[in-house]
């Protein structure tokens, strides 16, 4: 395009852009800001009645429902919640969701990430060529898959198949020209409980670039008539020339305007289209992305408003046509002076501006990706210097809704915020040799005596007529500006936090958590058994609700045949058939056995042997081929809940003395999310516990207890006696009754008596009382006989205070006999409280204690000999201990042990 270098040459200045803009042969930039203070910034005073109107944006939060909605193309970069327009479960239990999420009514460049429970997530793995691709590195099963927008795409063939009922999609259900996402999610209980509220970031429509069109000047492979050459591009000076020429799919104009080329400009559009590529810092000094839309209400200004504000542009409509100038330096055009300016002709200009159209602090919002595109603060200015010349404060907000980078909308508010202080402004009119040059958006240089020399930009020309003084003067209406606006010493990004706040510190496992083996003591009894109790710290996280705990024995080191069945070696492994267990190794098994899988008890051969089958009473297994490694074997595990505010969780439940066992744990969480059990851990029980004072205590208590019950019905007895006592008429004395009975014949005698004696007596002046009851039997034959006596006595009175029963039997035989009996008395010596005393004395040549029951040994003292089978003893103090053949001495007096060899 030749005619460029002709038309721009009285401009200084390269254009850096490489390789594409090569074929501008040299013309530099010619940029310009329209109206600083009266433009975009007095569009948005802070107060103002008016609100501007609802323009297109870079995001769109919520997702969309219905029909007839507007249509709207995807540009640049933005984020989106789509418009779903289907919904389909099926699957068991409907737990299986597909939807569907309109994204453009035009083709798009990808989907980049999406948003899963407030972060970015990427969309790969491995392609399904159903699903599509799987959302990475989350808790649940989410599958998209994209469809461009291409007018020759097919039907999705998982939505056809899927369909509930069927015929819901179908292959006529393509969507020819619209890009769509189908998401394939899995419900479940714990993570995903009500299908996923899609939200996507999306590289928006591939746009023409004629930079890169050799047909018309530009170098490359893009075409008009070609969609399928054009590429991505966050450029807004492209995406405002696509909006200007109108986006079609096919003949039809989805978005735009459609205005003919020939009233585009394409020297001034690819001068604005360089300018926003330029590189500034670390990025192109401007980008957009924007989601326009064409519908009732919805304007083509709308739209491509906010793509002029993203990069700080005049807009233009002249005699040549429409273009826009972005905010860049320029070069000034022409330098006129006092001489120039036509003096007849009507004249205005004004060193300051008017208190309205200053600012002094400005805020305002632009769309940050890493805040899921939401309206995002960017750093508010002030200039105190500004603030102490205007003397209140002048504010502005500016929202940027088609800015999606904290650089550029940091950079755009600079520009807004130093161009408000350029303030000299003015009406004129110059002589019409400037003609050529004085046009619109052009920077011109006033070289004025009374005034100083100012740059200016032109914001409006018109021609004067043709008449006596002056044929087609130039009247210009110009605001000053100046290479300072765009300075970039005095521009620092100030790039905002816009990331939402980090995921809460939630706990993960219980802390401290450990276990002990221990002795539990049975209620209402000493009886103890074996448990574990486990422990852990409280939690700060209230979301914890519960903590499951896991315990299983320690796997044990087995051996496996390889036979039919198979022979499993688990020595002392206590298993009866039907019981569970599983296998583990470090290898591996032989084939017709699987590591970890539940395998049952068939049958148990020998106490460390038995034989396996896959389910109960199933066949049993044969294994085959080559094993590796060593096996192990464990029991099923037990999964026992503890609730909080509990921190601790004691069991018995499958717990044996002297054993190792294996723990785990996870926290239970209200609302759900994902916890996992933690590594294995070890603990041990202790032993048997042989300690006699057990069995002795409960012994203790138990006769204490039958003594009470016998002491209670008993004091009904001495209640009678003391009413029989002081019934009776005062008299000492004594009283006996006596009841007996006797038989005779030849040699043999049988006799019985009864007698009740009672007496009180005086002696030296103390009362001495003393009650008896005696039963008394006797049988003889010849010179054998035997007899039997019970007797009863309490003396209370002087000397000692007594309570006696003796009960004895005697035989004999001419003069030899043999007899047995016990005494036992309780008293106080001497009458003293502080003297007490209780006995049971037992007469008795052997000494028998049975339960009665065959299986067992009494206890019997014979011969003066205890002996017991089996015995249970606590604390033994002994001084010689030894075997029966006197083979093995243990002399604990003389600290001596002896071992006799034969």
């Amino acid at each position: 395009m030749g005619f460029l270098v002709p038309l721009f040459s009285t401009v200084l200045g390269a254009v850096g852009l490489g390789g594409v803009a090569s074929w501008l042969g040299g013309s530099t930039i010619l940029a310009g800001l329209a109206r600083f203070g009266l433009g975009l910034a007095a569009k948005y005073l802070i107060g103002q009645l008016t609100q501007p109107k609802q323009q297109a944006q870079t995001s769109q939060l919520d997702t969309a429902y219905g029909e007839d909605l507007a249509r709207s193309v995807v540009m640049g970069k933005v984020g989106t919640a789509g418009h779903l327009v289907y919904r389909n479960a099926y699957g068991s239990g409907n737990r299986k969701i597909q939807d569907v999420y309109i994204l453009s009514n035009f083709l798009i460049n990808g989907i980049t990430r999406v948003r899963y429970k407030g972060e970015w997530k990427t969309i790969g793995g491995t392609e399904d060529a159903t699903k599509g691709f799987q959302i990475q590195d989350i808790d649940s099963k989410i599958w998209v898959k994209l469809y461009k927008g291409t007018m020759t795409q097919t039907a999705d063939a998982g939505l056809i198949a899927q369909s509930n009922p069927a015929g819901r999609w179908t292959t006529n259900h393509r969507g020819a020209g619209v890009a769509y996402a189908v998401v394939t999610q899995e419900l479940n209980r714990e993570h995903l409980q009500q299908p996923w509220p899609a939200f996507f970031e999306i590289e928006g429509a591939p746009l023409y670039d004629w930079r890169k069109d050799s047909t018309v000047g530009g170098s490359g492979s893009h075409r008009w008539n070609n969609q399928t050459t054009w590429e991505f591009t966050e450029n807004p000076v492209l995406m405002a020339y696509a909006l200007e020429r109108g986006i079609f799919n096919g003949t039809e104009m989805m978005v735009g305007k459609g205005v003919t080329t020939s009233r585009l400009p394409i020297a001034q559009w690819t001068i604005a289209a360089n300018i926003c590529d330029e590189i500034v810092g670390t990025g192109k000094r401007y980008t957009a992305g924007l989601i326009p839309a064409a519908g009732s209400g919805v304007t083509h200004d709308q739209n491509i408003q906010p793509l002029l504000e993203a990069c700080a542009s005049t807009w233009v409509e002249d005699a040549t046509g429409e273009y826009p100038i972005v905010g860049a330096a320029q070069s000034t055009v022409l330098t006129f002076t006092d001489d120039d300016i036509m003096v007849d002709e009507p004249f205005r200009f004004s060193v300051k501006r008017t208190k309205s159209e200053l600012i002094n602090t400005l805020s305002g919002t632009y769309f940050e990706p890493d805040n899921f595109y939401e309206q995002t603060p960017f750093a508010v200015r002030i200039d105190s210097v500004a603030l102490a010349e205007d003397g209140e404060r002048l504010a502005v907000s500016i929202p940027y809704d088609a800015v999606n980078r904290s650089e550029v909308a940091d950079r755009l508010v600079d520009i807004q915020f130093k161009a408000s202080r350029y303030q000299a402004n003015g009406e004129i009119c110059i002589h019409p040799r400037f003609l050529a040059d004085a046009q619109v958006g052009r920077w011109v240089e006033w070289d004025s005596a009374a005034f100083g020399t100012r740059t200016f930009q032109i914001t409006e020309k018109r021609l004067g007529p043709f008449g006596e003084k002056a044929t087609r003067n130039i009247y210009l209406t110009l605001q000053e500006v100046g290479e300072g606006i765009f300075d970039g010493t005095d521009y620092v990004t100030v790039p905002i936090d816009a990331s939402s706040p980090g995921e809460p510190d939630y706990a993960v496992s219980a802390a401290n958590f450990g276990a002990v083996g221990i002795q539990l003591k049975v209620d209402g009894s000493t009886e103890r058994k074996t448990g574990i109790r486990f422990f852990w710290d409280a939690f700060d996280d209230v979301t914890v609700t519960a903590v499951d705990v896991e315990y299983r024995p320690e796997a044990a080191g087995v051996t496996v045949s390889i036979a039919n069945p198979a022979v499993i070696t688990w020595p002392s492994h206590g298993l009866v058939a039907n019981d569970l267990l599983y296998l583990a190794t470090t290898g591996s098994l032989p084939s017709g056995l699987t590591a970890d899988s539940p395998l049952y008890v068939k049958t148990v051969l020998t106490s460390g042997t038995f034989t396996v089958s896959l389910a109960p009473g199933g066949t049993a297994i044969a294994t085959s081929g080559a094993q590796s490694g060593i096996h192990s074997a464990y029991r099923d595990s037990i999964v026992k809940r503890a609730e909080l505010p509990v921190q601790v969780l004691t069991v018995s439940e499958g717990v044996l003395p002297s054993k190792t066992y294996e723990y785990r744990h996870r926290i239970i969480t209200t609302p759900p999310r994902a916890t996992f059990f933690t590594a294995w851990s070890s603990v041990s029980t202790p032993e048997d516990v042989f300690d006699v004072s057990v069995g002795l205590a409960q012994q203790q208590e138990d006769v204490i207890n039958f003594l009470k019950s016998l002491s209670a019905g008993l004091q009904q007895a001495r209640d009678k006696l003391a009413q029989l006592a002081s019934s009776a008429l005062e008299a000492a004395g004594r009283q006996v009754q006596d009841q007996a009975v006797a038989v005779r014949f030849q040699n043999a005698t049988a006799s019985a008596l009864t007698e009740l004696d009672a007496s009180i007596t005086e002696i030296n002046g103390e009362l001495v009382a003393q009650a008896s009851a005696l039963t008394a039997v006797q049988a003889s034959v010849g010179l054998i006989s035997a007899d039997g006596l019970f007797q009863i006595t309490a003396t209370a009175g002087s000397g000692d205070v007594v309570s006696r029963m003796i009960a004895q039997v005697r035989a004999t035989t001419g003069s030899a006999w043999v007899d047995a009996g016990w005494v036992m008395e309780a008293g106080f010596t001497g009458g003293n409280p502080a003297a007490p005393f209780s006995n049971f004395i037992i007469n008795a040549a052997k000494f028998v204690v049975t339960d009665g029951v065959n299986e067992h040994y009494p206890m019997t003292f014979e011969a003066g000999v205890l002996k017991l089978l089996i015995a249970n003893i606590g604390t033994v103090t002994a001084g010689l201990l030894q075997n029966p053949a006197g083979s093995m001495k243990v002399d604990l007096n003389n600290s001596f042990i002896q071992i006799a060899v034969p």
